[in-house]
């Protein structure tokens, strides 16, 4: 009975031995590291930053575009329809707008012929201003040329009338009109010019400035009498 007792006492050493080495040659479960939250937290925030960067990063660049500058036209004024008083006997008239074909007639005041500027006309009476004109064109002149009043009173004479004469390049001709003086005194002016057979105006204006008034009479030089000699 002992001996049995024994042998089963041994047997349970020799497994329990035998369980022991075999638990001890057996792999060991991995352990899992602690995390901590503080590292958590800054991964989490570098992985945000880097995926922001990459996002600016495929974001096409904005280009400033300079807005163009308004610019100021500036703006030519019209030629004045009064003439202005010079000190010669004609005033130039543009009668040619932009882009349009130059008249070839062209004139130029050559002299007064009669009533220089500043004449005195008495009151109401009639009298005649001649002009020189000189043909510098290119064209011939025809009876049909007009010559009409540009500005200024007529003073009787007519709103325009025919040249009346052919005129051909470089040659002169004498224009006459026939005026009556107003009743008050004072200093007058009127202007004309030449017109074509189709009514466009050229070259410059010539006019007549006169005043209205009583013609200075000469002043009488009295002569000293000579006081007689004594005869001895």
């Amino acid at each position: 009975m002992n001996i049995k007792i024994k042998k089963t006492s041994l047997w349970i050493l020799v497994m329990l031995v035998f369980t022991s080495i075999i638990g001890a040659c057996a792999p060991k479960a991995p352990v899992e590291p602690t995390l901590d939250a503080n590292v958590i937290f800054t991964q989490a925030a570098e992985t945000v930053a880097a995926q922001l960067t990459s996002t600016a990063l495929s974001q096409p660049t904005a280009t400033n575009t300079m807005q163009p500058t308004a610019t100021r036209t500036a703006t030519i004024p019209a030629p004045s329809a009064t003439p202005l008083v010079g000190s010669t006997n004609s005033i130039p008239v543009g009668t040619s707008a932009v882009g349009t074909t130059p008249n070839p007639n062209k004139m130029i005041f050559v002299s007064d012929v009669t009533i220089p500027d500043g004449q005195v006309i008495p009151p109401g009476s009639k009298f005649v201003k001649t002009w020189k004109i000189r043909n510098t064109g290119t064209t011939t002149w025809t009876a049909n040329y007009r010559v009409r009043n540009w500005a200024g009173e007529r003073f009787g004479a007519p709103a325009s009338f025919l040249l009346g004469q052919e005129v051909k390049p470089n040659t002169d001709v004498d224009i006459s009109i026939e005026f009556t003086a107003p009743l008050l005194s004072g200093e007058y002016l009127s202007h004309w010019i030449l017109s074509d057979e189709t009514e466009a105006n050229f070259g410059n204006t010539f006019y007549v400035k006169f005043v209205v008034g009583v013609p200075a009479s000469p002043t009488a030089t009295i002569e000293p009498t000579a006081e007689p000699t004594a005869t001895p």
